[in-house]
């Protein structure tokens, strides 16, 4: 497995991550009437889920050795760590460019694909060891 096909796999999972989030709180939204934070309480750590799963299984590949738990807890922190990431890079380049935080979805983008490589990292050397 080479380091770019795992992380275009780690990419690929990101998304169908975010599609599980988006998903699961425009459902509660819609269908159970929960409000928007209610909802993301709920989805965000359904995603986080999911992408641990596919990640272990689809992007680094499961280990005997590496209990589902202590991956599964070592992911969260990474995951946690990554959207830390997201919110200060994206705070940053909003609060250092009036023609950024006009057009938010330029520090969003850039915020994100910050974050994508925090967490790719941390995945790769601490959550999948």
């Amino acid at each position: 497995m080479t380091g770019m096909s795992r992380f275009m796999r780690f990419g690929l999972v990101g998304t169908l991550g975010f599609v599980v989030d988006a998903g699961v709180m425009q459902l509660l939204v819609s269908f159970a009437g929960a409000g928007a934070i209610e909802a993301r309480a709920v989805s965000i750590p359904t995603a986080v889920f999911a992408t641990w799963v596919l990640n272990r299984t689809f992007t680094f590949g499961k280990s005997a050795a590496d209990p589902a738990l202590p991956s599964l807890v070592r992911y969260a922190a990474v995951s946690a760590g990554g959207a830390m990431v997201n919110f200060i890079a994206y705070g940053a380049l909003v609060l250092a460019s009036t023609t950024l935080a006009a057009r938010p979805m330029i520090p969003l983008a850039a915020a994100s694909i910050v974050a994508l490589v925090f967490n790719y990292l941390g995945s790769k050397h601490f959550a999948f060891r």
